[in-house]
């Protein structure tokens, strides 16, 4: 397989559930691991809809690999109450909801200090999960479910590059919920792209573990 081979494997959605086979791979290949989750929703849910492998439950599927030891969560801003009490209830999840992160940048905490408390629980070997509706909307207006708020797109980069300044390795990543939108001449795919070529860069020249 590509991990045998030492090779980096990353999955471009669709949506969010695509990735999760992935996952289920690298925690086998790796032993134990982390994640790194951009992402406007907490996707925590046990079914959606009454099913349980949706995009609203890649996490809380992702939390059953037993070598997951940690679940960061970047720019959420919409959940229900039995996301929000896993979350509390586990010890792997850590939560940095958007208001808390905006309402200490304008309290004037540097993004750069945040960025660095963000990945501190994170172990040596990460995955990037990026969900494109975790950055601010005008960014990915096609996505199907846009929320009002999250990451600039420099905050979401500069997220990343501590990620990889702070030594560890980056196992993979996915890139989901990148959608047109009519008329909007590509915007959506042009920010997507941006965001795949930074993920791709990081990815490859991180240390191997």
């Amino acid at each position: 397989t590509f991990l045998e081979r030492g090779q980096k494997v990353a999955v471009l959605g669709g949506d969010h559930s695509t990735p999760l086979g992935l996952m289920q791979a690298l925690g086998e290949h790796h032993g134990a691991f982390g994640i790194l989750q951009i992402d406007a929703h907490m996707d925590l849910r046990e079914a959606y809809e009454g099913f349980r492998y949706s995009h609203a439950s890649i996490m809380f599927n992702a939390l059953q690999i037993p070598s997951l030891t940690s679940l960061v969560q970047v720019g959420i801003r919409d959940y229900c109450p039995a996301e929000k009490e896993l979350a509390q209830e586990d010890d792997r999840i850590r939560t940095w909801f958007d208001h808390d992160l905006q309402a200490a940048n304008f309290r004037g905490q540097h993004w750069n200090n945040l960025c660095v408390d963000i990945i501190k629980d994170l172990p040596d070997k990460v995955y990037v999960s990026f969900d494109i509706d975790g950055l601010e909307p005008f960014n990915c207006p096609g996505t199907g479910t846009p929320v009002p708020g999250g990451l600039a797109y420099a905050q979401a980069i500069h997220l990343l590059e501590t990620l990889y300044h702070s030594g560890r390795e980056i196992i993979g990543f996915d890139l989901c919920e990148v959608a047109p939108s009519k008329g909007d001449r590509e915007w959506n795919a042009n920010v997507g792209a941006r965001i795949l070529y930074k993920l791709c860069n990081l990815c490859l020249a991180s240390p191997q573990k």
